[in-house]
């Protein structure tokens, strides 16, 4: 697949942490727990549709991703 983009991450504190992230500290982020995890505007359910999406050839060369964590809630 080649070199990983890093990532840029807004949302949850992550921010707090500064700077760019590691492609495979993805694994970590909060899929599916009352978090829509949106990459460059594709809405991302698992570290698997990440890979796959930065795999594609419009950000393959890329070297950052930005990532958003937003928050939802559920019910009323």
């Amino acid at each position: 697949m080649g070199k990983l983009p890093r990532l840029r991450v807004e949302g949850l504190g992550w921010e707090a942490l500064g700077g760019a992230h590691d492609f495979e500290e993805a694994r970590r982020f909060p899929y599916g727990q009352n978090v829509m995890v949106v990459v460059e505007g594709h809405v991302i359910g698992s570290y698997e549709e990440l890979a796959l999406l930065a795999a594609q050839p419009e950000f393959r060369n890329r070297e950052f991703l930005e990532v958003k964590f937003l928050e939802y809630v559920v019910g009323g």
